[in-house]
């Protein structure tokens, strides 16, 4: 359990943090209408705030959940109709094949392999299919804008499948690569569309709950004996992204309740387990992240990676990983800035304004402030 003054100072960060949001919400008749305006981005290649803002489709996907839940739990219309106009934004920004672009700085679409061609990507159609399936599941009004969204999105991601029936779904288009975190999002997104579309809409579409398990197996497979996921499966240590992969096996697991048989749910629940062992062991004394040795990403001193971290370790349970968890919500929540947001690093200048960031420790920390 999370300590009650921990959940009181929990829930001033995700007001803060929504209120933020509720204020970079865009009302102008247009394209953006519905959506999040960032004005700090951070992506590859540039990885550099002052590079000029976007609106993402992450963080309209994270943002929008936050909102609808809360909302529901505070009686608060406007901030589920804030949602829903976010969602209505997204379903008109994915593409015709069904997965959605990674926006980076000054509003320009992805584009990893340097092809000069639309390259979609699993970890941004991740972070849109979490909010809207959980939102659906969550009672979010059945339209079939949504229905269709989440079918397409389920069948893009079976298309880029590779080799096929591997279970490997690689970060975007064209990558070559078994990157484990995109495999558990593309896990978390079929089963989402699996369960959304069977339970709010009557349809069942059983190849994306088998599409579902072939990753969650790719996924368990490339484990290391220390319990970190690897970001690819041929190495590179990483913190964050053991956490994420947690994180989206969890949700997959959940959101499928009696269904997730097929994912074989005792496997998946030991892996974590053994995957919160790595993770306490990058915690310090003091709450701060031992990035040294632990990290090879370029989510390293991301304060994003503290929030995920302690929502895994919290959610997972014991007495060790609550511990841990505490120690680094204690740490987290002392970081607070004037604005009363979290700053997106531990080291360095402090940002705040990164609405995709933003969006997410809220949609982690929300829960640790209700349990």
């Amino acid at each position: 359990m999370i300590a009650p003054h921990r959940k009181r100072e929990l829930e001033l960060v995700c007001e803060a943090i929504r209120q933020y949001l509720l204020r970079t919400q865009t009302w102008t008749p247009g394209e953006y209408f519905g959506s999040f305006w960032s004005e700090k981005a951070y992506h590859g290649p540039l990885l550099d705030y002052h590079a000029g803002g976007s609106h993402h489709h992450r963080t309209a996907g994270s943002a929008a959940l936050a909102l609808w839940l809360a909302g529901q739990r505070q009686d608060r219309p406007a901030w589920q109709r804030a949602a829903e106009h976010a969602f209505d934004w997204l379903v008109a920004r994915q593409s015709p094949r069904g997965g959605f672009a990674e926006i980076q700085n000054r509003e320009r679409p992805a584009d990893w392999e340097n092809t000069g061609r639309e390259e979609l990507s699993t970890i941004a159609l991740g972070f849109v299919a979490h909010g809207l399936g959980h939102a659906l599941l969550a009672g979010l009004p059945p339209k079939k804008s949504y229905l269709d969204c989440l079918d397409r999105a389920g069948q893009w991601q079976l298309g880029i499948e590779f080799p096929p029936g591997s279970g490997v779904f690689p970060h975007h288009e064209r990558s070559p690569y078994n990157t484990l975190n995109a495999a558990t999002h593309a896990a978390e997104t079929l089963a989402l569309a699996h369960v959304a579309l069977d339970r709010v809409y009557g349809r069942r579409v059983n190849i994306f709950l088998e599409g579902a398990r072939r990753a969650v197996a790719n996924v368990l497979a490339c484990q290391w004996d220390s319990g970190c996921f690897p970001y690819r499966d041929y190495g590179e240590v990483t913190i964050n992204y053991t956490s994420l992969v947690v994180w989206c096996l969890l949700n997959a697991r959940d959101a499928l309740g009696t269904a997730a048989g097929r994912l074989e749910p005792d496997r998946l629940l030991a892996a974590c387990e053994r995957a919160t062992g790595f993770l306490r062991a990058c915690v310090g004394g003091d709450g701060r992240l031992l990035w040294e040795g632990n990290e090879t990403s370029t989510a390293k001193h991301n304060i994003w990676t503290y929030a995920i971290t302690a929502h895994v370790l919290a959610r997972i349970g014991g007495p060790e990983n609550l511990t841990a968890a505490d120690r680094l919500l204690g740490w987290l929540l002392a970081q607070r800035a004037a604005d009363g947001l979290l700053p997106m690093r531990d080291a360095g200048e402090t940002i705040t304004e990164c609405a995709f960031m933003q969006a997410d420790m809220c949609l982690f920390l929300q829960p640790l402030a209700e349990d």
